[in-house]
Formats: structure tokens, sequence, C-alpha cells
């Protein structure tokens, strides 16, 4: 992993998030892209899009990640004594006793849960000191934000901020390479929570369904799908598959790149381990693929106490490579599918030996 390849995960990782309180994530995708003087828009529910075009590309494709990790938000407090709510997934056996970071008003405060959580996902913790405001205020787990480790980046919340940092990694090298493509940069809200910020995509219309979305994800590591041999092409989640067209296209690129370069791995794999947007795209009869960073200790669920999730710096290089090559050739379906092309010249040259 080059330097800029890594500050740009440092960042990006390094960021505070949870479900709803992505303000942070989101203020520095929008700065990274006017620096750059790239388009960026905020549709009504709070979804982040940036937009790299030049030249005169017929296809388009886009690239989505969500921005928030499990974490609480803060609902009332009295002195140094909280009340919150838990968002997304977790272990029981971290409550109490797990340790917080709480953000109010920019700044972090250490905390500790003090109580199990009831049926609504609500417990008590207590704050290092009083916060000045609790109105807004969020926490996740007291992690590492990031360490790179030999080829093992360790982080409070690689789900999915990696996958933020992959894209934008992306449109910085296309910008870099002055590269002719239409990509769409697409940052999703509270997925964590019941993809609620990808609903927001579909009731929005916010990409054109001429489009076709991959979208990344971190997943649980699994058996075929394992940290450090690459980049993962996510045939389909615990829920359902994804376009086969897609995907196929996705996995002729990579073979590609592989071909071309000896250090690109990738993988190919159903990943089982949890349900991500694309099951919802798909629902809405949209365009679909999906791509995934394996992932260790998978929403901070340590032996005992909240422990840092888990990715491969090659991975995350790799998966750069092929969203790059992706952008500047969109996997559109049909019309540039290979396998057809083949087929329909075989079928042409001997399929008239089945006439009768």
């Amino acid at each position: 992993m080059n330097k800029r390849l890594r500050k740009i995960f440092l960042d990006v990782l390094s960021l505070p998030t949870a479900p709803f309180h992505e303000n942070a994530v989101a203020a520095f995708i929008r700065n990274f892209a006017r620096r750059r003087g790239i388009p960026v828009t905020t549709d009504r529910y709070g979804n982040v899009v940036l937009r790299y075009t030049k030249g005169d590309k017929a296809e388009s494709v886009a690239l989505t990640a969500h921005m928030d990790h499990p974490g609480c938000e803060i609902l009332d407090a009295d002195g140094r004594d909280l009340a919150a709510r838990w968002l997304g997934a977790c272990d029981e056996r971290h409550f109490p006793g797990g340790r917080l970071t709480i953000v109010s008003e920019g700044n972090e405060i250490p905390g500790r849960a003090t109580s199990s959580l009831d049926n609504d996902k609500i417990f008590t913790a207590r704050a290092a000191r009083p916060l000045l405001n609790p109105n807004g205020a969020f926490g996740y787990w007291d992690l590492a934000p990031v360490a790179f480790d030999g080829d093992l980046i360790r982080t409070k919340g690689a789900d999915n901020l990696a996958s933020c940092a992959a894209i934008l990694a992306v449109i910085d090298r296309l910008r870099r390479e002055k590269a002719d493509a239409d990509l769409w940069g697409v940052f999703t809200r509270a997925e964590e929570v019941g993809l609620l910020g990808a609903g927001g995509i579909v009731r929005a219309r916010t990409v054109p369904r001429r489009v076709p979305i991959i979208v990344l994800e971190t997943s649980k590591a699994l058996p075929g799908a394992e940290i450090g041999g690459g980049p993962v092409i996510r045939v389909g989640d615990a829920m359902s598959i994804f376009d086969p067209r897609i995907e196929y296209a996705i996995h002729t690129t990579a073979r590609d790149l592989a071909g071309k370069k000896r250090t690109f791995r990738y993988q190919r794999q159903l990943m089982s381990g949890g349900v991500c947007e694309a099951t919802l795209y798909v629902l809405y009869n949209m365009v679909v693929g999906a791509l995934a960073f394996p992932l260790g200790n998978y929403h901070n669920l340590g032996k005992r106490w909240p422990a840092e999730e888990i990715i491969s710096v090659s991975d995350a290089a790799n998966m750069v490579d092929l969203c790059t090559a992706l952008a500047i050739n969109p996997p559109v379906g049909e019309t540039r599918n290979p396998m057809k092309k083949r087929f329909s010249a075989s079928f042409k040259s001997r399929g008239k030996r089945l006439l009768t």
C-alpha cells in the first residue's frame, strides 16, 4: 500500500461514527471531493453522492458503501451518569463493563457501560466527566482508531469505513490519472439498523436506474473468503443472490487484472455472514453486484471484551485496483458480456447441426 492510499485509509478509519451520527464521515467526504473539484451532493436522507466524470463515457457505474458502524446514542445525562441506546449488532457479554468513547460536540470522552441491555437495547453508562451537551452525543467501543500491523489493519470500525476509504481512493486515482470514466460514489447512512440509507437511495431515486450499483462491504471472513486472500466478489449474502450478469462482468475484470498484475489476488464467495444493502436493491429490481473485504472480529465481537476489527492491507490495495478497473470499464450486463458473445459465435457456427 503506497503512502497516499495508506493516508486515505488512516484518515477515514479514524473518524467517529454510529447509525444516525455519520456527520464527521459525511463532512470528510464532502471536503475530500471539494478539494479535488469533484461535484458532491446530499440527498434528502443525508446520503452523500460524488460523481467523477471525464471523457464521453456512455456507461456509468456506482460504487456504494455505508458510513455507519454499530454504536450508541445518548438519551439522557445526569452529570456523569448517562442513559443510552445501542444501535446495531453487539455482544451482550460486553454489558456491563465495556469501555466506551463518547462523542459530544466534537469532544471524545472516555466512559464505561454500567448495566446490561434491556429489551430495547437501552443501558446506562458513566462518563469520565460531564457532557457539555448530551443532545446529539453518541458513542462506540473504546478501541484503537486504526493501527497498521504488517499486512493487517486493526481498527475500531472497518465495517464499513474501509469501503468508504476504498471508494475515495478510487476517485482520487481516477482524478490523478485523468482517466475517462463516469463513476458515482455513493455513501449511505444507518445501514446497521435496517439498511435505512439504502432505502433512502431507492425512495429518492438518488442513483438513476440505468446505472449498475456495486455495493462494497466488510463481511465476516469465511472459508474461501479469507483475510489476505484478496477482495471477495460477493455472489450473495445471507438473504439473496445478486445480478449474475454484473457478477460475471466483475469476475471477468478480476481475472484480467490477475493476468496482468502478479500481486493481484481476488476471491469469489457467497458471503452468508450477514445481509447487505445489495439485497435491498435486488428487492427493488435494481442492477446490483457486490464486493467485500474479509473481516476479522466482525462487529467488534472479541472473545470476552470488544475487539478491533481486522482487514488486510493487501486486500485494501487490491480492492482499489479492482474498483478502478470497474470504473474505467463499467459492468453493463448483456451489452458487454463476453460469455454471451462467445456463445453466440459458437452457436452460429455449430448450432445448425441441431436442425432436423
